[in-house]
């Protein structure tokens, strides 16, 4: 297959990254919780981008993939009451 037809996964349905990033946000607050984000964010932008995507659509990707990442935080049974971070 040439590479100009391989299209990458999309990282907001790579269940076990949501549920890694899942996990590590929610034993985090505060400040140290938003630069663990952003963090991620901006290397996941990076992959995306790396793998042929736009900016535009990387940063579309990687919103898709932190509201995946909320939706977990929400279904976790045991989760305490946590903030919902802004993208």
């Amino acid at each position: 297959m040439s590479p100009e037809k391989v299209r990458a996964f999309p990282i907001d349905r790579q269940v076990f990254l949501v549920r890694e990033v899942a996990a590590k946000l929610g034993n985090l607050h505060g400040e140290t919780a938003t630069s663990f984000w952003r963090a991620k964010a901006s290397e996941l932008l990076d992959l995306v981008v790396g793998s042929g995507r736009d900016r535009t659509a990387a940063s579309d990707e990687v919103r898709r993939f932190f509201l995946a990442v909320q939706r977990e935080m929400l279904a976790d049974p045991v989760a305490e009451s946590m903030p919902i971070l802004s993208a």
